[in-house]
């Protein structure tokens, strides 16, 4: 049977519809027929922790296409994940009790539905020691995520979060990425029936290689995969007040050296492409900056920044965002203080931060690179036209009677990108992310943008391009899965395109074969004006005196 998605059912329990013991029917019809004789009693089922039907499921042996399991006839079931993947909330339990078996711990798993089916995420808790594993599968929204993660801060006293494929957004890997200086990942591999975890830990530079559940250890801190040094800071849960009893009061120190720390911590920030809050800077840069009040904040950053390297370096400042990823608006008395000029508006503070840490990221990131030009203000405050992003409006005065009007002469837009802004290169990006969540006609501006997007391609260096391309991707994908976006022509190959214009022109030669055949017929003709006449009246060829 197909299921509802398209996908051949490949996926079931075994015992009956409650069950959580998973499987993967054998695709090969040799390997599925050794299935049969090693497990003669098994039955399937369409499981409801799978989230199907619970009716029984029979395994259908094919030799000429893939075997797969189906449901008995007139039986509706609405079930989405029917591929090998199907499974992997349930695989994960059974790995997680294993190894908390193994490890003499008492824990325990559980599935979460968080609005897309039973798989969304799996809870494992252990009792004792108040410790808390959330592995991710489905894609949670930012905010959600910190809400959720704030809930749980409270109630244990350590918590880490594991992520599966695409299921982290890049603002919580950026606050992960500066709170721990790592993230958790998680993938799975087929072995057989069944299908077992692997863990490993990034950061933006480099990654641990996959490991088995077996090679990580739950310790005092929290889930420890090998080859990483946690950099747990102090959260709001039970475990930021547990300790050896000493003051928490933070020390004071000197201006200097608060300046200097936070240099360190906002070019620490750069170096790893993210972008912190100031309470993520505090706990970097020293807890003594928490309590400053917004001018002192400011006072701090101008000095920061009156001691960059020289003229034309980034403005760190630029990196401070709050938790929506918006800049906080004391930034923008700092970018004035430094004489960058003043914005006049929040989005044009926004937009000139997020071109200040693209700066940023390519001085201080590894490898460097060459950082693009800042973006200039105008007196008033508003974004001035970049050099190249808008071509100059030409005028043409036309003199008629009663004085003279001025006329615009500027060529139109083409009408694919009809209402997008004439964003630079290195702005299509973040324009791209934000058209994912724009109000009104999404697909239309977000496809002008990808028209954009494709135009910039050939002047972005690497490793812009290579990010641009990325959001691309996102974006297109994001277009295919909404109903309302109009269907695309299918793009020829280019074989199919050589075939035809090789067909364009056989078509055309024969066409002139033909018309210079036709020339030559009429030349003839023109050359012998009597052929093809009727002789005149009693003329006959045949007596005609042949010279002697």
């Amino acid at each position: 049977m197909i299921g509802s998605d398209g996908r051949l059912v490949q996926t079931a329990v075994i015992g009956g519809p409650a069950s959580g013991r998973a499987i993967i029917l054998p695709a090969d019809a040799d390997e599925l027929t050794r299935w049969r004789r090693r497990h003669p009693s098994y039955t399937y089922w369409c499981g409801m922790q799978l989230g199907g039907c619970g009716h029984e499921l029979s395994d259908r042996l094919y030799r000429d296409k893939v075997c797969h399991f189906a449901h008995r006839p007139h039986t509706s079931c609405h079930r989405t994940a029917t591929g090998a993947a199907g499974a992997d909330h349930l695989f994960i339990k059974d790995d997680l009790a294993a190894w908390a078996g193994r490890n003499r711990l008492k824990g325990q798993a559980t599935s979460r539905n968080l609005g897309s089916g039973p798989g969304d995420a799996v809870d494992f808790r252990v009792g004792a020691a108040r410790q808390h594993v959330r592995f991710q599968f489905s894609r949670l929204a930012h905010a959600e995520w910190r809400r959720t993660r704030q809930r749980f801060s409270g109630e244990t006293a350590t918590l880490d979060w594991v992520f599966g494929p695409g299921a982290a957004q890049p603002e919580t890997m950026e606050e992960l990425y500066d709170e721990y200086g790592h993230l958790l990942r998680f993938r799975f591999e087929t072995h057989g029936a069944v299908r077992r975890i692997r863990l490993r830990a990034e950061d933006p530079r480099r990654s641990t290689d996959w490991v088995p559940l077996d090679a990580c250890a739950m310790t005092p801190e929290g889930l420890r995969i090998p080859g990483v040094q946690p950099r747990r800071r102090p959260g709001p849960g039970p475990a930021a007040g547990s300790g050896t009893g000493r003051a928490a009061t933070p020390v004071r120190r000197s201006r200097e050296e608060q300046v200097l720390a936070l240099k360190a911590a906002l070019v620490g920030a750069a170096r790893f492409r993210t972008r912190p809050t100031w309470e993520a800077l505090a706990r970097t840069a020293g807890s003594d900056l928490l309590g400053l009040s917004v001018p002192d904040r400011v006072g701090l950053l101008v000095a920061v920044e009156r001691t960059a390297d020289g003229e034309g370096s980034p403005l760190l400042s630029a990196l401070i965002r709050t938790g929506e990823s918006d800049p906080p608006p004391y930034v923008g008395d700092v970018v004035a203080a430094v004489g960058c000029g003043a914005p006049a508006t929040a989005a044009v503070l926004k937009r000139w931060c997020q071109r200040e840490a693209d700066r940023a990221f390519a001085v201080y990131g590894v490898p460097s690179r060459t950082a693009p030009p800042r973006m200039p203000l105008t007196p008033d405050g508003r974004l001035a036209a970049q050099q190249g992003a808008e071509p100059a409006q030409l005028h043409t005065i036309v003199h008629v009677k009663g004085g003279k009007v001025q006329q615009s002469a500027a060529r139109p837009r083409p009408a694919h990108l009809a209402g997008v802004p004439l964003l630079h290169d290195t702005e299509l990006r973040h324009a791209l992310r934000s058209a994912r969540n724009r109000r009104g006609p999404r697909p239309r501006y977000a496809t002008a943008l990808l028209a954009r997007a494709e135009e910039a391609l050939r002047r972005l260096p690497e490793p812009q391009r290579s990010e641009l391309v990325a959001e691309m991707v996102t974006t297109r994908r994001w277009l295919d899965n909404r109903p309302d976006t109009p269907a695309r022509k299918p793009r020829r190959s280019r074989r199919a395109a050589n075939a035809a214009e090789a067909q364009k022109t056989a078509a055309v030669n024969q066409s002139g074969r033909a018309k210079r055949t036709q020339q030559r017929k009429k030349g003839k003709t023109a050359k012998n004006p009597l052929q093809g006449a009727r002789p005149l009246p009693g003329f006959d060829p045949r007596t005609e005196k042949r010279p002697r």
